[in-house]
């Protein structure tokens, strides 16, 4: 089969289009022919060299299979796997669990140390052929086309689970989204809707995607290279500020971010790309009374409960470029130019 791996740290380049061995499956495992997976910002990290694993995770391997998301068919099931047949659409979970440890029994399964990650700490699904074991696959609806389910589990779910369960998002509420035209922050303004946010505030540094913004559902758009963010979230917020701050950033927009909070107002980080520090206002924090909150991954219902909502038709993600594998080379490339309006993705 053909796959993208990853030897060595470096530019877009290092990537390499190579022909590999068929996965081997056990007996509860299933041989998934890869159709679509999608390109994240976690993809140009690993390969410049830029991450650490999470906490209780083991570290991250190179040479390298990454990618996240994998959505394709059933090309065969071991001798002890029930619940799918050669041929069944399924889509993989990002945030497979054990279900035994003690953050699972917690129901904090987005946050189980003991399965490998796909494109974390396993081969992820930049192949035509993935490996996965039978309790870490989701029948995948047959009205949403690959491409499209290979950008749900990773950017969907994760923000599901930040903007639900992290920030309790509520009907009315004032909604502000940084990276608003990324995949989690296109994401991110769907599940606001959904939710039936009141104002949902985007936040881009490109004057050119203020427009779709906008046609995507944020009902205000600001530039942050031109304009006084807080100054106008006070605006138009007629004075508190916002209820909740979705944050896919880092660096200093996550302090920019807590000036537009309100009191009791509540920010969930779930990004870096833009730094891992920052300097904040302690006395800012408890003055307003704020709520900073972090969050990682979706549980398996979350992740479960995003796949049937795109096949209701209520969640459809939005798609950028779709290129074949062998250039996913220049699929980073164009994440890296910050030229994309949701997601990447990478058919096999």
């Amino acid at each position: 089969m053909m796959a993208v791996r990853l030897f060595e740290y470096g530019e877009p380049c290092v990537l390499r289009y190579v022909e590999v061995a068929l996965p081997e499956i056990g007996p509860d495992e299933v041989l998934v022919r890869v159709r679509a997976t999608s390109v994240t910002r976690w993809d140009l990290r690993y390969r410049q060299g830029l991450l650490t694993p999470p906490p209780g995770r083991a570290p991250l391997p190179i040479p390298f299979q990454l990618g996240r998301d994998a959505a394709g068919e059933v090309a065969a099931a071991g001798a002890q796997v029930r619940r799918f047949r050669a041929g069944d659409r399924v889509i993989a979970m990002t945030c497979p669990a054990c279900g035994a440890c003690e953050y699972c029994r917690r129901g904090l399964d987005n946050l189980c140390v003991d399965v490998g990650l796909p494109g974390h700490q396993r081969f992820g699904a930049y192949a035509q052929y993935v490996a996965r074991k039978e309790s870490e696959l989701l029948h995948a609806p047959g009205s949403v086309p690959f491409e499209k389910l290979a950008c749900l589990l990773w950017s969907y779910s994760t923000v599901w689970h930040m903007a639900i369960h992290r920030g309790q998002l509520r009907p009315g509420e004032r909604v502000l989204i940084t990276a608003a035209s990324g995949g989690m922050g296109t994401a991110a303004i769907q599940i606001a809707r959904l939710a039936g946010a009141g104002k949902i505030i985007a936040i881009t540094g490109s004057a050119k995607k203020v427009a779709p913004l906008l046609e995507l559902g944020a009902t205000h758009v600001l530039n942050h290279r031109d304009e006084d963010v807080p100054a106008r979230i006070m605006e138009i917020t007629d004075g508190p500020g916002v209820d909740l701050a979705l944050e896919n950033v880092g660096g200093a927009m996550l302090p920019l971010c807590m000036q537009c909070l309100r009191m009791d107002g509540t920010l969930v980080s779930a990004g870096q790309h833009g730094g891992r520090y920052c300097m904040v206002d302690v006395e800012m924090l408890y003055r307003r009374h704020l709520n900073v909150l972090g969050t990682r991954g979706a549980t398996r219902q979350e992740q479960a409960l995003v796949v049937a909502l795109a096949g209701e038709g209520r969640l459809d993600p939005v798609i950028s470029h779709v290129l074949p594998l062998s250039e996913a080379a220049e699929a980073h490339r164009i994440l890296e130019r910050r030229e994309q309006l949701g997601k990447i993705v990478l058919v096999t």
